[in-house]
C-alpha cells in the first residue's frame, strides 16, 4: 500500500468515522445513539457520504450540526471513503462504524480506556448483537481457502461461528467485525490506509493481516457491545446488483492477494459452475412463472456474473 503521512498530529481521543449511501434513517438512528451514549472522551464523528439520493446531506446536517460531513459525487465504495474520513480525522484512534449501528450504552469511552491500559494492542473491535440483543458471530480468525469453498458452495453457516468464538472475554484475534473496529492513528502511517480496490467487503480483513504482518496485535472485547442491524445498507433493492457484482470482484481479488495460484484457480471454477447453476434455475423459474422480483432471480445479474473476468 501507499505510504501516508497525516498532516497534523492529533488533537482528540477519538474520531468516528462512517461512510453513508441511501442510509439517512438509520444513520440519523446511529448518529444520535453517539451523541447520547459517548461521553467521559473527547471526540468528532465524521460522515462520508457516497452520492446518497436520498437526501442523506441534508439530514446530517440540519439534525447534527457538530458532524463534519464529506460529500461525493459519486459512490466511490467503503474503502475509499473511510480513507477520504481517515485523512481528516484528528483523533488519537480512529473508530469505522457502519451506519447501521447503534450505541447502547458508552462503548468508545469504555473502548478507548481498556486500549490506553493495553498499550500492546493497536485494532480493537467490541462484541456485536442483533436487532433482537442476541449475540452476533463475529470471525475472530483468517478466511482459509476451505472457508471460501464453503461459502461459495452455500455450505457455510455463520452461525456455526458463536460456538467457535468460545467465551466472551477480551482476548487477542487475528481479526475482528468490520461494523465496529477501533485503529491506531499510528497504524496507517505504519502499514497504510484501506485497500481501494475492496469496493465492499474484506477490507477489514486485508486490514488486519497487514497489520499482524507488522507484529502488530488485535483485540476481541466483547465487554462492551454494539448493536448492528445487519443488511440495512447493502440490501437496499435498487442497488442489490451493485452490491452483488461488487461483492464478487471483491471476493476475487482478496483470493488472488492472499491464496495460491491453486486455490485461486478452484475458487473461480467454483464460482463459474454455480453461477451457470443459478442462471439455469432462474431461467426454469422464469419458464414456470415463478421467478422472483429483484436482483436474485435476474438473469442478467447471472449472465453478467458468469462472464466477468
Amino acid at each position: 500500500m501507499t505510504e501516508f503521512q497525516f498532516k497534523e498530529p492529533a488533537r482528540l481521543d477519538l474520531s468516528i468515522i462512517t461512510v453513508s449511501f441511501n442510509t439517512r434513517d438509520v444513520l440519523s438512528e446511529c448518529l444520535a445513539s453517539i451523541a447520547e451514549k459517548t461521553a467521559g472522551i473527547s471526540y468528532e464523528v465524521i460522515v462520508v457520504d457516497n452520492a446518497s439520493s436520498d437526501n442523506t446531506p441534508t439530514a446530517v446536517s440540519e439534525s447534527f450540526p457538530d458532524v463534519r460531513l464529506i460529500c461525493n459525487d459519486v459512490n466511490r465504495g467503503l474503502s475509499s471513503a473511510n480513507n477520504q474520513g481517515i485523512r481528516e480525522s484528528a483523533g488519537k484512534w480512529v473508530v469505522l462504524l457502519n451506519p447501521d449501528t447503534r450505541l447502547i450504552e458508552n462503548s468508545f469511552q469504555k473502548m478507548f480506556r481498556y486500549l490506553q491500559d493495553h498499550s500492546e494492542f493497536s485494532i480493537l473491535g467490541p462484541g456485536i448483537i442483533d436487532e433482537l440483543g442476541q449475540r452476533s458471530p463475529t470471525r475472530l480468525w483468517e478466511d482459509r481457502p476451505q472457508d471460501a469453498v464453503l461459502k461459495i458452495l452455500g455450505f457455510y453457516n455463520p452461525s456455526d461461528e458463536l460456538q467457535r468464538m468460545g467465551d466472551m472475554q477480551a482476548r487477542e484475534a487475528l481479526v475482528t467485525s468490520g461494523s465496529c473496529f477501533m485503529i491506531r492513528r499510528e497504524l496507517f502511517e505504519e502499514v497504510g490506509l484501506l485497500d481501494e480496490n475492496y469496493f465492499l467487503y474484506n477490507e477489514e480483513d486485508d486490514f488486519c493481516r497487514r497489520a499482524r504482518e507488522r507484529g502488530k496485535r488485535i483485540c476481541f472485547f466483547p465487554e462492551t457491545s454494539i448493536q448492528h442491524l445487519h443488511g440495512k445498507s447493502t440490501h437496499q433493492p435498487e442497488h442489490r446488483e451493485k452490491v452483488i457484482l461488487e461483492t464478487y470482484k471483491s471476493n476475487l481479488y482478496f483470493y488472488s492477494k492472499y491464496y495460491s495460484c491453486g486455490w485461486n484457480f478452484i475458487l473461480r471454477s467454483l464460482y463459474k459452475v454455480t453461477f451457470l447453476a443459478g442462471l439455469v434455475r432462474s431461467s426454469f423459474r422464469h419458464l414456470t412463472g415463478s421467478a422472483s422480483q429483484g436482483a436474485d432471480d435476474s438473469l442478467r445479474i447471472k449472465l453478467k456474473l458468469l462472464f466477468l473476468p
